[in-house]
């Protein structure tokens, strides 16, 4: 029997590789789609997919379906959680998961009790690229893991690019909840270590007069259990993609679009080439969720792990927000 899956929340375009992977499913149906807002239709009409229903209410009491797929703004992510998880629905989300630590919680909670999961879409979990990284650092190529450095800085285009509730007071929550959770997750994917405290954190507004409250200024300074310090810049400015800086005992490597770069403390660099593509059991976050809901297959990106990530990446978001340093990071 199919996976029946519904979309609610067509507000960012990434909604559209979510419904991408559903489409390249054959296992799955998608079975209803739901967008409450009616002032911007344009990713609905990119998806290529029909409203079925007015609200997600009318959704749920209207049809049978497995999991709750959502690219909703941020700020309601976290409550379409938890009504899903409430209706016996799993839930899975493109990033940020939500942005409320409390939130967080109440999901952790209610997975706990009724049993359903969640996911998120943290794509870098099915990169190349990335897992030959992770192979490396675990590897011992880099010897002990001693110190990292992340720059995921995003062109903003404002005020056409960007969707516009971005810049409507209470929907974004906050830069580095939103850009740092792929490196917060890549960092403790790649050195098997948790975080431990946010030593400080700053998001800022740096050159959008037009929007004061918006942080297109974000950067944090975190630990790691055992001492590792963890520094990111995910700003709102000119950036080339994400970069990452792996420091160890033995060598650092580098990772960009370029490719990944292994420099050891004597001798020449190396290039490290990608993982074959065999080596990545799944395509996409959605595809790993569905095969695990589907066939029992292992979750690659573990449900705590998205918990884990989120906590940290709100946390640091908390710290630039407050001011507060040297703050633990909340267990979860």
């Amino acid at each position: 029997m199919a996976l029946r899956v519904a979309v609610v929340g067509f507000r960012h375009g990434h909604v559209t590789s979510i419904v991408s992977a559903i489409k390249n499913l054959d296992y799955v149906e998608l079975v209803g789609c739901v967008e409450e807002s009616t002032d911007d239709m344009q990713y609905v009409e990119r998806a290529g997919v029909e409203l079925t229903h007015p609200t997600v209410d009318d959704l749920l009491d209207d049809v049978d379906f497995d999991i709750m797929c959502c690219g909703d703004y941020y700020a309601k992510r976290g409550s379409l959680a938890i009504k899903a998880l409430k209706a016996g629905r799993h839930f899975h989300t493109d990033k940020p998961f939500c942005t409320s630590i409390e939130e967080l919680r109440e999901v952790k909670q209610l997975t706990e009790d009724t049993g359903k999961e969640i996911n998120i879409h943290l794509s870098m979990r099915c990169g190349a690229s990335y897992l030959a990284a992770v192979r490396a650092v675990q590897d011992g190529r880099i010897g002990t893991f001693l110190a990292a450095s992340a720059f995921g800085q995003h062109p903003l285009g404002y005020p056409d690019t960007r969707p516009h509730w971005y810049f409507e007071e209470g929907k974004h929550g906050g830069t580095i909840n939103d850009l740092w959770i792929h490196g917060c997750d890549m960092v403790r994917w790649m050195t098997g270590l948790e975080y431990s405290s946010v030593v400080s954190a700053e998001c800022w507004n740096a050159r959008l007069p037009e929007v004061p409250f918006f942080q297109d200024g974000a950067q944090c300074l975190m630990t790691m259990e055992g001492g590792p310090r963890v520094f990111a810049d995910v700003s709102y400015m000119p950036g080339h993609g994400w970069q990452f800086f792996i420091s160890g005992s033995e060598a650092y490597m580098t990772i960009d679009h370029a490719g990944i770069t292994l420099r050891p403390a004597s001798g020449d660099p190396e290039t490290i080439e990608p993982a074959d593509a065999d080596d990545l059991p799944f395509t996409s976050p959605f595809e790993d969720f569905a095969s695990h809901l589907a066939f029992g297959t292992e979750r690659w990106l573990p449900m705590d792990d998205c918990f884990r990530s989120t906590m940290a990446a709100l946390a640091a978001q908390h710290a630039g927000d407050t001011g507060e340093r040297d703050t633990d990071i909340p267990a979860i």
